[in-house]
């Protein structure tokens, strides 16, 4: 799955009247036009492109890739890839109408100087691209027409398709030119979704998989969960144990071969996902496949002996290599209860204590068996004091009563469990602490001396830090519980939800509920009276936007859980129009997550700002306001005129959820707000 993919996107005016000088001046042949109706259980399989082609869609969403570069349309959605280009499109709800023209460009002479050097500007024949057409009814109706007159078969009718296609490729150009045109983005979630079929069968980490795409590891999981309803690794785990089901039910491969062969650590492993996702172990699917499963294999097993009494069997099959004679089952039960008689009377006879009678009282416990007692006792009524059980999103867990070495694998929110003053030996890689701005460890610095910086997904480090506690999210953590479980009893928690229950739950595993209250309240008070300096100096009506930029630049808006100190703690709010499409919470679909944003319609959305705040990856802050400045959109923008914008790191606590992080935030932000000019 490549990083950076050849998909044209935003081009410059001058590349777009070069594309269109080559058009006029180059030869079109038109080779077929087809129409195909897709559907979602019958997609187009990957294809690879015998020649140039045009591809346009309409009736419903749809996920198309070109070249492993996966991108979701809209109802309607035209494409261009040249010839070799690897193509494959798949319906999402309804059935989709495809159009297909195939086309060939006659070879440029050689004396044809500037056609070449036009040519190694922008070559339009081979250029890959996607995009939600201005006039959808137009390419509709042209599209069916070529269709109609080019399978009519005459020679007069094929010519008007290709007079058809040269209006549909002026109009595409007439709209790049207007700039109404919006690109479709590429569809991470569906290049990891075909990553993930292609390889789930090896070892797949999660943050390798992300540093494969131009997108953060955090934004991917959010955008992968909003679409799928579940994390990367719930999806992983399904298909790797859809590819184990297959294999139960159609091989007799071992358990420990499938195991291996579908991408588990272990067989272990297969047996505890087995068990959690479908109550049975793999044995006991495979018994119950085999059998409904007539074996036909040649052998002695599968024919039926002649037998003029009507016995045809002195043996059955079980599917599993088990035999019961005369069709009779021994169950596993009956066969334990006769191995412990078996072992009772063994134990009667060699024993050196007198017989005890029918009718004669018990004898007293010897004083060995009263000793061997004891201890067991002591023991279970010390783990008992030395652990309690919790409810988890993955059901109940049984945790030490006192953790005294957590290791936290949620990226930088471990200001959750900060609060609680327990010992946190290792944290996630991003949640480094030394990247944390002053004030946070100045309050909260001292929890995490001498902590270790590990890899969700390294196993042996996370070992080696001889964790008695492992904290986990399924949209954050590489690793799976069932491998952290071999380590350490281990949970995991939604990071994302609202701050009171997270605090409430900590204070479940820690034993501090009412501890975790008093944060809660002292959090509300703070948020109260930050409120109030906002209310004060004239900032709480004022509409403000948070603008998060993921790679040169590009901003994306951020909906209200992750800006939740702003609009959810302090009750702020947003242009009208950014509420209703990015976090309209009567709108759950759109809640919480990033959207990219173009610049040719970022005026749509922040016109109404009166206050901007924006961070940006790559570059830093400082070239990131250079760049801006120099962009005519966003130096138009009124909050940018009037001054009223925020440029922060992204290292500081703004880009955080946790509780931590959202003490400092209360006041970092405020202050920096109140330095702006719309403050009295």
């Amino acid at each position: 799955m490549p990083r950076e993919s050849n998909f044209t996107n935003h081009l410059s005016q001058e590349l777009i009247e070069a594309a269109i000088q080559l058009w006029a001046r180059s030869s079109i042949d038109i080779v077929d036009v087809r129409l195909q109706l897709l559907q979602p259980d019958k997609p187009l399989q990957p294809i690879r492109l015998p020649t140039s082609m045009f591809i346009y869609t309409q009736g419903g969403a749809a996920s198309v890739t070109l070249n492993r570069t996966s991108f979701q349309t809209g109802r309607f959605g035209i494409f261009h890839g040249g010839k070799g280009t690897e193509l494959s499109i798949c319906p999402i709800d309804t059935d989709l109408e495809t159009y297909m023209v195939l086309y060939k460009v006659g070879s440029t002479p050689f004396h044809k100087r500037n056609i070449h050097r036009l040519l190694e500007q922008i070559n339009p024949f081979t250029q890959m691209y996607g995009l939600s057409p201005e006039n959808p009814i137009f390419f509709m109706e042209k599209l069916k027409a070529m269709y109609d007159h080019w399978n009519s078969n005459v020679k007069l009718n094929q010519f008007y398709s290709k007079v058809v296609l040269y209006q549909t490729i002026h109009q595409i150009y007439m709209e790049l030119r207007k700039g109404n045109i919006r690109y479709f983005e590429p569809d991470y979630v569906g290049m990891v979704k075909q990553y993930l079929d292609e390889h789930y069968s090896g070892q797949v980490s999660i943050q390798s998989l992300a540093e494969l795409l131009p997108i953060s590891r955090s934004l991917l999981t959010k955008l992968f969960k909003k679409r799928e309803h579940k994390s990367v690794q719930e999806y992983l785990n399904e298909k790797r144990l859809e590819a184990a089901k297959k294999y139960l039910r159609t091989s007799h491969v071992t358990i420990q071969e499938i195991a291996a062969g579908c991408g588990f650590v272990d067989e272990l492993n297969l047996n505890r996902m087995f068990k959690k996702y479908y109550r049975m172990t793999p044995r006991d699917y495979r018994r119950k496949m085999m059998d409904n499963f007539t074996n036909c294999d040649i052998d002695n097993l599968s024919q039926q002996p002649y037998n003029d009494k009507g016995l045809d069997r002195l043996a059955k099959s079980k599917g599993d290599g088990e035999l019961s004679m005369f069709g009779q089952t021994r169950s596993k039960e009956f066969v334990l209860a006769a191995a412990t008689s078996l072992m009772l009377l063994l134990s009667a006879c060699a024993s050196n204590a007198p017989v005890n009678h029918a009718g004669s009282p018990n004898p007293t416990p010897t004083q060995s068996q009263t000793q061997a007692a004891s201890p067991a006792d002591t023991k279970g009524t010390e783990t008992a004091a030395q652990t309690r059980v919790i409810q988890t999103e993955s059901g109940d867990m049984e945790v030490p009563a006192d953790p005294q070495r957590i290791v936290y694998l949620v990226g930088n929110n471990v200001g959750d469990i900060l609060p609680f003053g327990k010992t946190v030996v290792g944290v996630d890689i991003y949640g480094d602490p030394s990247k944390r701005p002053e004030e946070w460890k100045q309050q909260w610095g001292q929890h995490l001396d001498g902590v270790k910086l590990v890899a969700g997904n390294d196993l042996e480090s996370i070992l080696a830090l001889d964790p008695d506690l492992i904290i986990g999210s399924r949209t954050w953590t590489s690793s799976s519980i069932e491998q952290l479980n071999k380590i350490a009893p281990t949970i995991f928690y939604n990071e994302m939800s609202a701050l009171e229950e997270r605090m409430t739950f900590f204070g479940e595993v820690f034993g501090m509920p009412e501890q975790a209250k008093e944060f809660i309240a002292q959090y509300e008070n703070k948020a109260e009276a930050a409120k109030q300096r906002l209310v004060d100096s004239n900032l709480y009506d004022k509409k403000i936007v948070f603008l998060q930029g993921v790679e040169e630049g590009t901003p994306g808006l951020q909906g209200d859980k992750t800006r939740g100190i702003i609009y959810e703690d302090l009750g702020m709010r947003a242009p009208e129009m950014v509420e209703k499409e990015f976090f309209n919470s009567k709108n759950p679909k759109s809640e919480g997550f990033f959207s990219p944003l173009s610049m040719e319609v970022i005026s749509e959305y922040l016109s109404e700002a009166d206050m901007i705040a924006y961070t940006n990856f790559d570059p830093n802050v400082e070239e990131l306001k250079k760049r801006l400045t120099e962009t005519s959109i966003w130096i138009g923008l009124p909050a940018v005129k009037s001054g009223n914008v925020l440029f922060y790191s992204i290292d500081d606590t703004l880009n955080d959820y946790d509780y931590a992080s959202r003490m400092v935030s209360l006041d970092t932000f405020v202050n920096a707000m109140m330095e702006l000019p719309l403050a009295k």
